[in-house]
């Protein structure tokens, strides 16, 4: 019985390591088979990552350009709540 328990153990292990060690999802030439079929896909693809501004009223943090033009993130005293709001004066004089 104690054999018994000892290989099933081993049987158990080894066939986890196995399951853990594959990849979710296998690689292929499928997948550059579809995308030269199609080409648009590549393109729409790159246009997907790119960053949009931030809108005024929006919550950001402070990433260079995050908010949309003739705004910039402002927080409170503590550095907290920020948002995306109009330039100051002597902001908009120092660009």
């Amino acid at each position: 019985m104690d054999r018994f328990i000892f290989v099933f153990f081993i049987s158990c292990t080894i066939l986890a390591h196995a399951l853990l060690a594959s990849s979710y999802m296998a690689t292929s030439d499928a997948d550059s088979a579809i995308l030269n079929d199609y080409p648009d896909v590549a393109r729409l693809m790159y246009y997907a990552r790119k960053r949009s501004c931030l809108k005024r009223g929006m919550s950001c943090d402070h990433r260079p350009n995050d908010c949309c033009y003739n705004s910039s993130c402002r927080c409170n005293l503590w550095g907290t709540n920020c948002r995306c709001q109009r330039m100051g004066l002597f902001q908009k004089w120092g660009k």
